[in-house]
């Protein structure tokens, strides 16, 4: 039996404190007063902690290869089988898993239940400032206690939502064991621009599709809701394309969104509109545009196109209907910043995971040290993704020990 400390006590780190428990010794090391917190905000209080379909393409990382064997489709019925043996009932709606009863408190509860059943040590308020490598095992080191262990489990989170406790600390700890860590950004979180109509359409919300250019390169895309900010753009397809959209600004790079805000339209929004105008004849262009954009959005797109609201449609100068549909199909915002780590779900970067195996989640650096969850340089759409890969690599961490 071997003695194995987990740092951090979030998602990762309770899973694979109960996974590893199985055969050996573990103690769990929690930086804060409680272990879980973070899962309380998934979801919206909710707990969105799985989706039907983890495709990889819902994942950015710096090693497919690698994330697809963390993934896999035998490993995802393990560790739903497991959710479930511990007691998380899902209710499933549109591919999200919620526990049923809607509550997050219900999965930190039943993860804390099955660490007091499983009589694993927990130690709170245990701030790890060193890890020491010797010839027998680690000596996990905080300001005032040391913990000699033979195999450390690193779960102690990413930069995102500081106040849960995720400071970054995770990753200084791997770099001193010899980790690189890629650059390091919010994700999941709202993009920002510096434009003064922002203010005009702040507070509406609308069903778009959003793409991502970055140098002009088309990288990403997305169709759902967004909303429309005094600072830029938030909402859920936002946060999906959002850690592209950092790292490219981090890097240097011209970062735009061109936004359809009409996505049905199988044709030209010229061409559909001014059919549109042959149907409904006599009518100006605020009354056919009516029921189809929010009032305050409208009035922007018509007063970027040069447009009176009061104009008839077959009557404009060709460029100005041209102009409008530009402004319709493709409104380009420019991205010029983003909100901080304060408010973003997730991180995109961080430690290698070229520089772990993916069946058992140890480091090919430095023997017996795991590593899991957030820490990695994987992140997740909104979706439940991100919670998912925090379970399914803090189970093969356990299972690997």
């Amino acid at each position: 039996m071997s003695k194995v400390v987990v740092i951090g006590g979030g998602a990762s780190g309770l899973v694979a404190a109960i996974e590893a428990s199985n055969q050996h010794e573990v103690i769990l090391l929690e930086k804060n007063d409680k272990c879980g917190k973070k899962i309380l905000l998934t979801g919206n209080g909710k707990c969105n902690y799985w989706n039907h379909d983890m495709n990889i393409s819902n994942y950015n990382t710096d090693n497919i290869e690698a994330l697809n064997s963390i993934i896999s489709k035998n490993n995802q019925k393990e560790v739903l089988t497991f959710l479930e043996k511990i007691g998380i009932y899902p209710k499933i709606k549109n591919n999200y898993y919620y526990p049923y009863s809607n509550q997050a408190t219900s999965v930190r509860t039943l993860l804390l239940n099955e660490i007091e059943r499983k009589n694993i040590k927990v130690i709170y308020n245990f701030e790890v400032e060193r890890i020491i490598k010797n010839s027998t095992g680690f000596i996990v080191k905080s300001d005032c206690e040391e913990i000699a262990c033979d195999k450390v489990i690193l779960a102690a989170g990413s930069k995102a939502c500081p106040k849960t406790g995720s400071d970054g600390s995770g990753y200084d700890l791997a770099l001193s064991l010899g980790h690189t860590l890629n650059l390091v950004t919010p994700s999941l979180t709202p993009l920002k621009g510096e434009e003064t109509y922002f203010k005009e359409w702040s507070g509406v919300r609308c069903d778009s599709k959003l793409t991502l250019f970055i140098d002009n390169e088309k990288v990403s895309e997305e169709i759902g809701e967004i909303q429309l900010t005094d600072y830029g753009i938030s909402g859920i397809c936002t946060f999906n394309i959002s850690g592209l959209a950092t790292k490219g600004l981090e890097q240097k790079k011209r970062v735009t969104v061109h936004i359809q805000f009409l996505p049905f339209l199988t044709t030209s929004f010229y061409d559909w509109f001014t059919r549109r105008d042959e149907e409904i004849p006599n009518h100006t262009i605020e009354e056919l545009l009516e029921s189809l954009l929010p009032y305050k959005l409208m009035f922007v797109l018509l007063k970027k196109a040069n447009v009176n609201r009061e104009d008839e449609w077959k009557l404009l100068p060709e460029s100005k209907m041209r102009s409008l549909a530009s402004m319709v199909e493709a409104f380009e915002l420019e991205i010029t910043g983003y909100l901080s780590f304060d408010k973003a779900q997730v991180a995109t970067g961080g430690i290698s995971l070229s520089e772990i195996n993916p069946n058992t989640m140890e480091s090919l650096v430095i023997p017996n040290l795991y590593l899991v969850g957030e820490l990695l340089d994987v992140d997740g759409k909104c979706g439940g993704f991100n919670l998912a890969f925090a379970f399914i690599s803090g189970y093969l961490a356990g299972r690997g020990i």
